[in-house]
């Protein structure tokens, strides 16, 4: 999804970014930033052939195997809606079944909807008899006495703090709208988590810097720690990190579940995990213990 607008899963579906342009709310006096939106449409099930080569490049799969690794996963997608009524899609977002009738994608909100659009945020922009209404009401409190203060140099202030408030406001709206935006429409912004194939074995690569063996489960995740972290071909991953920075930045911001953790090496990532299992929907079935923000788990095989 990083590089195109559709992604077709053979057999489950299509992933659609769909383009937002920037645009100004005269009711909320705000101009908000371009971004894309994920949309699923159940109907487009065709192999294009987009994601098997994906995964021939990355993972060094023959065209069989990653057909294979496809449909096994969208069998196990299956299985898990079936048993749990609901799939999660890494950072996606994840698919829920409603009464057990339809199925319904609900795609995660992402606060940087495409690296194109990095930086960018969105801006409040008062209209300028708003502005002028803000002052009026701010001299009405601060106003000085008139034995201090003459009449006249009051309406020159007056005049002189709309003109300059006026000028301030064309510059912003100046900036926004001549600075460029480049679109690529060929450029997604959320990236779709695929679980790796069982023919790219890691192994059990754990890090003793994360955290050492055998220690003491941690009371605020019971289901977790009585699953572990020792054993099973399904992890369950909380975070993706870059460097040692950035694991010593996420340990410190979830330091109960310190006790718990373990790392993967996954092509130079840091992959962190807190429970193993046989069991895909077993660890499914668990995410209600983590935190709100570390929901958005990932099954690493």
């Amino acid at each position: 999804m990083t590089r195109h607008d559709c992604v077709v899963v053979p057999g489950w579906g299509a992933f659609i970014a769909n383009y937002v342009p920037a645009r100004y709310s005269e009711d909320e006096m705000t101009m908000y930033r371009p971004c894309r939106t994920i949309g699923f449409n159940a109907s487009v099930t065709h192999n294009d052939g987009l994601l098997v080569q994906s995964l021939m490049r990355r993972e060094g799969l023959s065209y069989d195997a990653a057909m294979r690794f496809i449909a096994d996963s969208v069998m196990t997608f299956r299985q898990q809606l079936s048993m749990d009524c609901e799939v999660s899609m890494g950072r996606i977002g994840y698919f829920r079944r409603n009464q057990g009738q339809y199925i319904e994608f609900v795609p995660f909100k992402q606060d940087n909807a495409s690296d194109r659009f990095f930086g960018l945020a969105d801006m409040e922009i008062k209209q300028v008899d708003v502005l002028e209404q803000d002052l009026a009401e701010q001299e009405a409190v601060v106003e000085a006495p008139a034995a201090i203060v003459p009449r006249e140099r009051n309406l020159f202030s007056r005049k002189a703090t709309r003109i300059a408030a006026s000028v301030a406001v064309l510059i912003g709206l100046g900036i926004v709208l001549s600075t460029p935006v480049i679109v690529n429409h060929d450029q997604a912004s959320m990236g779709i988590t695929v679980t790796a194939p069982q023919a790219q074995q890691l192994g059990p690569t754990v890090q003793d810097g994360v955290v050492s063996q055998g220690v003491t489960p941690v009371s605020e995740f019971p289901g977790i720690a009585a699953t572990g972290n020792e054993t099973g071909k399904y992890y369950m991953v909380v975070a993706t990190l870059r460097n040692q920075q950035e694991l010593d930045a996420f340990k410190k911001k979830n330091a109960a579940l310190v006790p718990l953790m373990k790392m993967l090496d996954y092509k130079g990532m840091m992959c962190v995990y807190v429970a193993r299992s046989d069991d895909y929907g077993k660890l499914m079935s668990m995410r209600g213990e983590l935190p709100e923000r570390l929901r958005d788990i990932w099954i690493y095989n």
